[in-house]
């Protein structure tokens, strides 16, 4: 198998293991949103909440929800019966009436019927709690400021557009909002339910992107790895010192009765030839005619000198 398979296949086989594991902690995110009880407040008739927006992108705000029945108007007044004789206020810190900037009571059976789709997609519409009003919905994710149109474009072709007929909640962050009522109601967080959603979404996205990212890559390595050749093994010649080239030591015929110093590539640096043991033994000493010839020549020597010496002396052969 070539290099590039190799590597590239367990490296696709991780990068599409943890690609599975992305996608799989959506569900996870998907399931956190769906547990009513984690968004719902306790019921009171005064709850006092804070406006936060951390990501500074708007909020979905809170659903303020009664106990009573949707769409069940018996004086036929066109206002749901629950609302008749319910007193709610929206004030801010200051003690100011906040009720048509900051939030909307939705009493109207028209009205009342975007309440419901909105309790059945998000809450839980059999739990005898019906959603009256919306508080801070910046980013008018419950769509009450505005409709859906159906339109054709300059071309000709056909798409739905956004209408709007109304002002979105302005809430300040940091600001305190107190919601009174002359009767129990309950806060469903839908803000927190959303992030949330969008969470799970992204997670489930990027899991489904590098998963499919990781699988192509996996069959390119697989590919690649199996259908390349490996590069061919390179060769060298083989030097007068003797070598060992691809794996296999060269063959030189060896004399049997040579020394080690005699076969080319077995010289050792420092060693000499081997050591004849009959050759070493020492010859009879030659002393005595050493000595004897020193002797003549050093008597020689000394009868030129003194001969030398005597004429110098002698005056009558000046």
């Amino acid at each position: 198998m070539h290099i590039s398979g190799k590597i590239g296949i367990p490296v696709g086989i991780v990068m599409l293991i943890i690609g599975g594991f992305i996608a799989a902690s959506s569900i996870s995110s998907f399931e956190e949103a769906e547990k009513i009880e984690n968004f719902m407040s306790e019921p009171s008739t005064e709850i006092i909440l804070e406006y936060i927006d951390e990501d500074d992108s708007g909020s979905a705000g809170w659903y303020l929800m009664i106990q009573a029945e949707y769409s069940v108007d018996n004086n036929g007044d066109d206002t749901v019966d629950a609302c008749d004789g319910l007193n709610i206020t929206i004030t801010d810190s200051l003690g100011f009436d906040v009720n048509s900037t900051s939030g909307n009571i939705y009493c109207t059976l028209d009205d009342n019927k975007e309440m419901a789709g909105l309790d059945k997609s998000h809450v839980d519409i059999n739990d005898g709690w019906m959603i009256v009003g919306i508080v801070c919905d910046t980013l008018d994710d419950a769509e009450m400021n505005g409709y859906w149109e159906t339109s054709r474009n300059e071309n000709g072709e056909e798409g739905e557009v956004w209408v709007q007929t109304g002002e979105n909640d302005r809430c300040e962050i940091g600001e305190n909002y107190t919601i009174s009522s002359n009767q129990e109601i309950k806060l469903f967080d839908r803000d927190k339910q959303a992030g949330l959603e969008v969470r799970g979404f992204i997670e489930l996205c990027g899991g489904i992107c590098c998963a499919i990212c990781s699988l192509i890559f996996l069959i390119g390595a697989v590919i690649s790895g199996f259908v390349m050749k490996p590069a061919p093994q390179m060769m060298m010649p083989i030097g007068t010192g003797g070598g060992v080239v691809g794996g296999v030591a060269p063959t030189v015929p060896v004399d049997p009765n040579a020394t080690s110093s005699s076969v080319p590539g077995t010289a050792v640096f420092g060693a000499g030839p081997s050591v004849n043991v009959d050759a070493a033994e020492p010859e009879p000493s030659q002393g005595g005619d050493a000595i004897t010839v020193a002797d003549s020549l050093k008597e020689k020597f000394l009868a030129g000198s003194a001969d030398k010496i005597t004429e110098a002396k002698d005056p009558s052969k000046e």
